[in-house]
């Protein structure tokens, strides 16, 4: 049996990055202090950033990729900076 947490991503506006899972929860995640790292600087160019798609565990734009695991991280670390 495959393992899925996501169903549907969804680049938005101002980089916030919408993820919802088969919970059925969704979640905002805002990727703009991410942006001047080396690793998701690509998410800056309009074309890479509309082409996020997922497999259920993975979120790809182009050659970027983020985990479910790591999402929930970064939402967390979200969180704690509010």
């Amino acid at each position: 049996m495959e393992r899925r947490y996501i169903t549907v991503v969804k680049p938005l506006k101002e980089h916030i990055l919408q993820v919802d899972f088969v919970s059925g929860s969704r979640l905002f995640l805002d990727m703009k202090p991410y942006l001047d790292k080396m690793r998701f600087r690509s998410l800056t160019d309009p074309q890479v950033w509309n082409s996020a798609l997922t497999n259920g565990i993975f979120v790809r734009f182009g050659n970027v990729e983020l985990s479910h695991d790591e999402i929930l991280s970064m939402a967390e670390q979200e969180q704690s900076f509010r």
